[in-house]
């Protein structure tokens, strides 16, 4: 009979619990409309024929530059992962220029972040790459996601293949055979 009164208790975490796992995730809700068949170094090769066509790129920040008419950001594109973050690695299909009307400030969106980027091409624009002339497909934003920089963690702990109390172990351990 004590059970009726906890049963309410346990089901709504389980039911809540259920329900979240059901919920579409960010990644899935962005792609929504995107063009998958427009990889930038096509678009590179043909910029015209994929004028208009909705994009989701994802990449490195390289520069931004704040302008009369909004902002500019230059990417180094990267594949992106399931979850729309930039894979990591030297991998790359090229450079392009994201335009957001807005102001974004430089020191925020500054070199070496991970962003995302969805937009449409809205053309190309010529520019040094030291003094090689790169012609840069132009995206504009719709929306973005600018990606939270990453710590890396240390292990300060030596990885060592003895024991610590060596040689004062049992003669049928072997350091090596820990579980």
């Amino acid at each position: 009979m004590n059970m009726r009164k906890y049963l309410p208790a346990g089901l709504i975490p389980a039911v809540l619990f259920l329900a979240s796992s059901c919920a579409p995730s960010l990644c899935t809700e962005l792609r929504q409309g995107v063009d998958e068949s427009a990889l930038l170094p096509m678009v590179i090769q043909n910029p015209q024929s994929y004028e208009g066509k909705r994009v989701m790129w994802t990449g490195l920040i390289l520069n931004t530059t704040p302008r009369r008419s909004g902002t500019a950001i230059e990417i180094l594109e990267k594949p992106r992962t399931k979850d729309c973050r930039p894979e990591s690695g030297d991998m790359t299909g090229g450079r392009f220029i994201a335009l957001h009307q807005r102001f974004l400030d430089p020191a925020i969106y500054s070199r070496g972040r991970e962003i995302t980027v969805i937009g449409t091409i809205s053309g190309t624009e010529a520019g040094p790459i030291g003094d090689y002339r790169y012609t840069y497909p132009v995206v504009s934003m719709t929306n973005h996601i600018l990606w939270p920089m990453t710590k890396k963690s240390y292990d300060y702990w030596p990885r060592t293949y003895y024991s610590p109390y060596y040689p004062f172990y049992d003669p049928f351990y072997h350091p090596l055979w820990r579980p």
